[in-house]
C-alpha cells in the first residue's frame, strides 16, 4: 500500500514595526490558506503601537517573537531562525494574499522541485481603501541574474516562496542593506545557478504605504549601490557577467533620476542623469532602451499624470542627454503603447482604447505592428 507523503512545510514569515492598522488582515489572510501545511511567524520589531495586543487572539495559531527594532532585514532572518519549514514566505505587514496562494505556487514547486524560487504577479494596492492602483506581471522564469542585475525584472518579498537549501547556501537578508536586501538575495540566488518559477495570477497584494522604505529615495539608492558594489566585487564573476557591470550602475542611475523628476526635484534628476550618461555612453544612444525606460516608469503605480512627468523630464535635460532630447514625439507615442499592451496583458481590455489615438498621433509607424493591431481589434470587439 502506498504511503501518501505529508506536503511540505511553508514558514509564513511576517515582520512588522508599528503596523497594527495592518497586522489582523495580514495574519487573517494567512490562516485563510487552503494549502494544509504551514506555520506563521510574526516578528514584532520593536513595535510601540498595540501590535501586541492586537496579536494576544491569535496565541496557539501563530508565533510571535519580540525583538527590539533591528530592521526589517533583521526580522526577517530573525524569523528564518526559529522556522521549521522547507519553504519561506517572507510577507510584509501590509500584504494581503488570496487564500489560494501558497497551493499555486507550491504546486510549481511539486512538479520542478529544483527551482529555489516561485513566484507570482502582484497587484499594488492604495494604502488608505485598497482599491488596486496597478498589477505586475513579469513573466520571467528560469535564469533571471542579467534580468536583475540591468533591472528587467524585480520582485516584491510577497510575491515569491523561497526554498529552505538554497537559502541556506547563499546566506539570509543583508542588514547592511536593508532597502535593497529582497533584490540583493534574489540576485545571490540567481548567480548561484537557482533557476525562479512563475505563477501569471496576481496572487499578492502589495500595498503602497507613504513613508514606507519602497518610498525613502535617498536611503533606497545607498542600499541599491552597497548592493552592487557587494555584487561586482566578488573576485570568481565570469566575464560575462563582470561585463555588465557599468550597465547595471547606469541603469540605477536612470531610475534614481526619473524618481526625483517625479518628485519634481529636476536638479537632482539633472545629476542622476549626468552620471548615468557618463557611466555607459553606449546605453546613452541606445534610443529603443530609452524609451522603455521611461514607459516603464510612467506605467508604475505612483504615476498618475504620465504627460505631465514627461514634459518634466523632457524640459529640464542636461546637455548631454542629447539622444534623449531627440526622442520627444518617439517617447509619447511609446508609452501610450506600452500602456495599452500593459492593459491587453492584464486583460483589461476597456483600458486600451485611451491609447489607441495618442499612439496613432505620436508614433504612426505603429500601424506596422501587428501585435498593436490585434489589440485595437481586441479593445473593440472584448468578447
Amino acid at each position: 500500500m502506498a504511503i501518501d507523503t505529508p506536503p511540505p512545510l511553508v514558514s509564513i514569515i511576517i515582520p512588522t514595526y508599528n503596523h497594527a492598522r495592518f497586522i489582523v488582515q495580514v495574519v487573517e489572510a494567512a490562516l485563510a490558506q487552503t494549502y494544509p501545511a504551514w506555520e506563521i511567524i510574526v516578528v514584532d520589531d520593536g513595535s510601540t503601537d498595540e501590535t501586541a495586543v492586537l496579536l494576544e487572539p491569535y496565541q496557539g495559531q501563530i508565533t510571535v517573537l519580540h525583538q527590539s527594532n533591528s530592521g526589517v532585514a533583521a526580522a526577517r532572518n530573525a524569523g528564518v531562525q526559529i522556522a521549521q519549514g522547507e519553504y519561506y514566505l517572507f510577507l510584509d505587514a501590509d500584504d494581503w494574499i488570496p487564500p489560494h496562494k501558497l497551493a499555486k505556487q507550491m504546486a510549481v514547486f511539486q512538479t520542478n522541485p529544483e527551482l529555489g524560487v516561485v513566484y507570482s504577479a502582484w497587484q499594488y494596492i492604495a494604502e488608505k481603501d485598497g482599491h488596486v492602483l496597478g498589477e505586475m506581471r513579469p513573466q520571467k522564469a528560469g535564469d533571471v541574474l542579467e534580468d536583475l542585475l540591468l533591472r528587467r525584472f524585480h520582485c516584491v518579498p510577497g510575491a515569491a516562496i523561497v526554498r529552505r537549501v538554497p537559502l541556506e547556501q547563499v546566506g539570509l537578508f543583508d542588514p547592511d542593506c536593508p532597502a535593497a536586501a529582497d533584490t540583493d538575495l534574489w540576485v545571490r540566488l540567481a548567480y548561484a545557478g537557482y533557476h525562479f518559477g512563475y505563477v501569471n495570477e496576481p496572487l499578492l497584494h502589495y500595498r503602497q504605504v507613504s513613508g514606507s522604505m519602497s518610498n525613502q529615495y535617498d536611503s533606497q539608492a545607498r542600499d541599491e549601490f552597497t548592493r552592487l558594489d557587494k555584487f561586482f566585487a566578488r573576485p570568481d564573476l565570469p566575464e560575462r557577467v563582470r561585463a555588465l557591470q557599468d550597465e547595471a550602475y547606469a541603469i540605477l542611475f536612470y531610475e534614481l533620476a526619473v524618481r526625483h523628476y517625479h518628485l519634481g526635484d529636476t536638479a537632482k534628476g539633472q545629476t542622476y542623469l549626468r552620471q548615468a550618461i557618463h557611466r555607459c555612453p553606449l546605453l546613452a544612444q541606445n534610443e529603443d532602451w530609452l524609451v522603455d525606460w521611461l514607459a516603464g516608469y510612467a506605467l508604475g503605480p505612483t504615476v498618475t499624470d504620465a504627460p505631465g512627468l514627461y514634459k518634466q523630464i523632457l524640459a529640464h535635460l542636461p546637455l548631454e542627454a542629447v539622444t534623449l532630447a531627440g526622442l520627444r514625439r518617439r517617447l509619447i507615442g511609446h508609452y501610450h503603447i506600452a500602456a495599452a499592451f500593459q492593459a491587453y496583458h492584464n486583460q483589461q481590455y476597456q483600458r486600451i482604447r485611451p491609447h489607441i489615438l495618442p499612439a496613432l498621433l505620436w508614433y504612426p509607424r505603429v500601424l506596422f505592428n501587428r501585435g498593436f493591431l490585434r489589440i485595437i481589434y481586441q479593445a473593440m470587439n472584448p468578447h
